[in-house]
């Protein structure tokens, strides 16, 4: 494994561990909420329901995960690696898990949609984790891209049903930390591919010339 495929590795954990920690922290004690937290908390106001599509200030919130597991796929290489990965991806579908009164009331939205990020945690993460390792720079850079955008509008969207209870609350250092993460990330992946395009473009011009 490379030492940039090493740091990615490890920023997607510093993502895991920033999804866990305080979003939004607010006046009251009981309504500081990590992005798990939020979710949910997100999912008991009545409007979330009646929106295009439903519940989609949970659905941005809960897809970080999501997004994680496949970003752990998309980059762990290396039998250690791959098995640390394939935990983690086990570990995180099932904590993502609806509780056991889904199959009672399987019509539940809310319950619903835990269940599909949970499975499309498990089989995305798992897909990208036996893909071949050519396009996982790529594949690194276009997951924490969309994950940048969808978290930052999905804390907008929260921070604005705060807002409309007239609740005062302020970002956590959970957000920043993902957003971190996703951008060194991003950052990385452009450099690579900058890099990339130099080296193609000397060697067509070294070749033209000869």
């Amino acid at each position: 494994m490379s030492r940039a495929a090493d740091i990615v590795f490890a920023l997607a954990l510093v993502g895991l561990f920033g999804y866990a920690q305080p979003w939004i922290v607010a006046q009251a004690g009981a309504l500081t909420l990590n992005a798990y937290d939020l979710a949910e908390w997100a999912s008991l106001v009545p409007a979330q329901r009646a929106m295009t599509p439903p519940l989609l200030t949970t659905m941005l919130l809960r897809m970080q995960l999501a997004i994680l597991c496949a970003l752990l796929g998309a980059i762990a290489a290396g039998p250690g690696r791959k098995w640390l990965a394939a935990a983690a991806l086990v570990l995180l579908a099932v904590a993502q898990l609806p509780p056991a009164e889904f199959l009672l009331d399987i019509n539940n939205l809310n319950y619903r949609q835990q269940f599909g990020f949970a499975a499309i945690s498990l089989v995305a993460g798992g897909a990208l984790l036996l893909a071949p390792r050519r396009a996982s720079r790529l594949l690194a850079t276009a997951l924490a891209t969309i994950g940048l955008m969808t978290s930052a509008l999905g804390f907008a969207e929260a921070i604005a049903l705060f807002r409309g209870f007239r609740l005062e609350a302020a970002p956590g250092a959970g957000l920043w930390l993902l957003c971190f993460s996703y951008a060194v990330v991003i950052a990385m992946g452009l450099r690579a591919l900058w890099q990339g395009r130099r080296t193609w473009l000397r060697t067509r011009t070294k070749n033209a010339g000869a």
